[in-house]
């Protein structure tokens, strides 16, 4: 009977270590992050990259993706190595997440091997809206600029449209010629 009792304890111990493991981080939806990772959210962050200032022309940049939402005194999810790998063909250097520090004085994100700003790309919030479309809540910040974007992902006959749908805030202005 006590080894019976054993390997119940036993299988239960286990099965609550294997759904534990299963549900991952997820956004305030209640959706996995590691969802996030997809053909859709990819060609979002090509636009968002393709559209980002450049408030120091000339001046390296590293980049940085993070998914769900950034709360001080709390983890973050960095995006994996291979999402990070499908922007290779960019030709840009982007870094993880989970790597990232800050600077003196005046607390920058800083790429902890080159020393240099990093423009941090953050997927907050994805929800579906349909079998292929989906909306997205971004940011980005670089050194003391930010902005906080709505955006709207579709795929039709094998194509990606990205259409912004506003700022939501930031204290970036582009400043006049």
């Amino acid at each position: 009977m006590p080894q019976t009792v054993n390997m119940t304890r036993r299988f239960f111990t286990c099965l609550c270590l294997l759904t534990l493991t299963a549900c991952g981080p997820v956004d305030r939806e209640g959706t996995r992050l590691d969802s996030y990772e997809s053909d859709a959210t990819e060609a979002l962050v090509r636009e968002i990259i393709r559209t980002l200032p450049d408030p120091n022309p000339g001046v390296p940049k590293s980049y940085s993706i993070s998914l769900g939402e950034i709360v001080p005194n709390r983890d973050y999810t960095p995006a994996s190595v291979p999402f990070l790998q499908r922007f290779d063909d960019l030709k840009l250097r982007l870094i993880s997440a989970s790597v990232l520090s800050t600077a003196e004085p005046d607390n920058v994100i800083v790429d902890p091997e080159l020393r240099i700003a990093v423009y941090v790309i953050q997927i907050r919030l994805r929800k579906a809206t349909g079998p292929h479309s989906w909306e997205y809540e971004t940011a980005w910040s670089y050194k003391k600029h930010y902005q906080r974007q709505n955006w709207e992902v579709t795929e039709k006959d094998g194509k990606t449209v990205v259409t912004s749908k506003g700022v939501i805030e930031g204290n970036w202005k582009p400043e006049a010629p």
